[in-house]
């Protein structure tokens, strides 16, 4: 019977550390067209696409030039967002020849260099003890 009190405390504390929640509002969509896609990132190297994969990713849909993504049960620790406007449904980022972003995109704080893609470290924000972070994301539209 023990293990039993055991298993269901360690439980307990698992489930109350993933009862965070992280709320994205996207502003400044340049259309309906299409759907938003934005990713949660845990870490620098799969932020950057350099290893890993996103912890969760949501498809948004778009209304009156706007978008809203819930992610439900995140565990205690820093993140940062990163979403784009898929205005044609391809789900990717169509860039031109040059490698510029022909969709707008966005990121947690809003920190876009003008001629680079954002960063993790600026761009994190940090989440804990079953609270909700809620984030605008303003679209960058070139």
């Amino acid at each position: 019977m023990r293990w039993f009190f055991v298993s269901v405390g360690i439980m307990a504390g698992v489930l109350a550390n993933a009862q965070n929640k992280v709320v994205a509002n996207i502003t400044n969509i340049r259309s309906d067209n299409g759907v938003c896609r934005v990713c949660l990132f845990n870490s620098e190297s799969s932020f950057s696409g350099e290893g890993g994969k996103p912890f969760e990713c949501l498809t948004l849909t778009v209304k009156n030039k706007q978008a809203q993504g819930i992610f439900n049960n995140v565990p205690n620790g820093t993140y940062a967002l990163f979403v784009f406007h898929d205005k044609n449904n391809n789900n990717k980022m169509d860039k031109n020849f040059l490698g510029i972003p022909k969709e707008g995109y966005g990121a947690s704080q809003n920190k876009l260099p003008f001629a680079s893609a954002p960063n993790f470290n600026d761009n994190k924000f940090t989440i804990a003890n079953n609270s909700t972070v809620n984030i605008v994301i303003k679209m960058r539209n070139l």
